[in-house]
C-alpha cells in the first residue's frame, strides 16, 4: 500500500465513524461500562483461549516466564532461543 491509499482509507474510516457513532452512543445509552466490560472479558477469554491452546503453544511461554524443564545440555546453550539455533544471518 502506498501513502495516498492508506490516507484515503483512514479519510473513509474517520468519515464512517462519524456517520455511525451517534447511533451506537445513542444505544447504549445507560449501559456503556457495562458492555465495555463484557467485550474486554470476552477479548481477554479469546487471548488466553488463543496463548494456551493456539498454533506455537509450545514454544511460547507466558509473559515471558522461563522454563523450568532441564534439556540435559549445558548453560551455555541456555542464552540462545529455542527457534534461533546459533543462525547468523548473511552480511550484506
Amino acid at each position: 500500500m502506498n501513502k495516498f491509499s492508506m490516507i484515503l482509507s483512514a479519510l473513509l474510516v474517520l468519515t464512517l465513524l462519524v456517520m455511525i457513532a451517534p447511533n451506537i452512543l445513542a444505544l447504549n445509552r445507560g449501559k456503556m461500562l457495562r458492555n465495555i466490560a463484557l467485550w474486554l472479558a470476552i477479548i481477554l477469554g479469546l487471548a488466553l483461549v488463543y496463548q494456551n491452546f493456539g498454533p506455537g503453544k509450545d514454544h511460547a511461554l507466558p509473559f515471558g516466564t522461563s522454563s523450568d524443564k532441564d534439556d540435559g545440555g549445558d548453560s551455555a546453550s541456555s542464552d540462545v532461543p529455542a527457534g534461533d539455533q546459533g543462525y547468523t544471518p548473511p552480511k550484506e
